[in-house]
């Protein structure tokens, strides 16, 4: 795998590796492709077969983000095969695995997917990688959300969420948890669906993740929003809607406002029309910023739907 010394490059090949890796960034992927190749050639000729297979297993997931599936899932099984048989490589080939029964997810074969998730568990149990392991069951809950089967999914994200609070890698923690939030909220479990999504917002905001926060509240928002406390719905969406702005997500900031005007045009008791007037219309200047005509249309005649509503009815 690439090679560094007090955080500098030390060879030839972890260079072109990270060459690699900025092409990839930087949407040049043919330019990518060439060096991955590059780097494992140069790994191959040291003999470092970990580091090869390393190498491989990124332009898999090159090559599966490309919709190249059979090269993905040649050049994958390639790298898995120069490191299952040996003991100091075990959680590179587990993480391999997980990049195989993508490639296999994404073909829809499911079957293959679950039986090289199982392989992969085996392995990652016996060395002991909590992170890699909450991985695994991730994919596996989205093989069974595709097989409609939500109980085996639930399972296994919580399962995940399990594994990555246990290793402390919170981000991907809070990610499982609005998965097993959105479960919970459509099988009406709204309690447990907000502390779920509290939690979730926590782990973001200790992390310093405005984004992911901002989704964490919107969803809290909504939620209150269907359970009718529509002072804490327009709370939560208040600060989601400003959370979006800070970082510039004007997608979700527009549809934030949206879910706002709702909360304010519920009734005249409990919301405000003059505030769901002015989120309708901040909406739709947002997604006419950017060039989003259905979504665009869509508030418009939600908005004019309201007010025939509130005039129709003398309200």
């Amino acid at each position: 795998m690439p090679r560094t010394s007090q955080g500098k490059l030390v060879t030839e090949a972890s260079k072109v590796f990270q060459k690699a890796d900025d092409n990839w960034r930087a949407g040049q992927y043919e330019d990518a492709r060439k060096n991955y190749e590059k780097a494992a050639s140069l790994y191959h000729e040291k003999e470092d077969d970990e580091g090869e297979a390393f190498v491989l297993a990124r332009l898999g997931e090159l090559l599966l983000s490309l919709e190249n599936y059979k090269q993905a899932e040649k050049t994958l099984q390639a790298a898995g095969a120069l490191v299952a048989d040996k003991d100091f490589a075990q959680n590179t080939y587990g993480e391999i695995l997980i990049k195989l029964a993508k490639v296999y997810t994404s073909q829809n074969e499911l079957q293959k997917a679950k039986e090289t998730l199982w392989n992969a568990k085996k392995i990652l149990e016996n060395v002991g990688n909590p992170d890699l392991l909450g991985d695994v069951c991730d994919q596996e809950a989205y093989v069974f959300l595709i097989e409609n089967n939500e109980k085996e999914a639930l399972k296994a994200y919580q399962k995940a969420a399990e594994y990555y609070k246990a290793d402390h890698v919170s981000l991907k923690e809070a990610s499982v948890l609005r998965a097993i939030a959105r479960i919970e909220i459509k099988n009406k479990n709204y309690d447990y669906a907000h502390d779920v999504l509290e939690r979730c917002r926590d782990l973001y905001r200790e992390n310093g993740d405005l984004l992911g926060e901002a989704s964490a509240l919107s969803a809290i928002g909504c939620l209150r929003y269907v359970i009718k406390d529509i002072e804490k719905a327009r709370k939560a969406l208040m600060k989601s809607v400003y959370l979006y702005g800070k970082v510039s997500h004007h997608y979700a900031e527009a549809e934030a406002l949206l879910y706002l005007a709702r909360v304010e045009s519920c009734n005249r008791e409990k919301g405000d029309f003059e505030r769901a007037k002015a989120h309708y219309k901040r909406s739709v200047e947002l997604f006419d910023f950017m060039g989003n005509d259905m979504m665009k249309t869509m508030v418009l005649e939600e908005y004019y739907n309201f007010l025939n509503r509130i005039n129709g009815a003398g309200l």
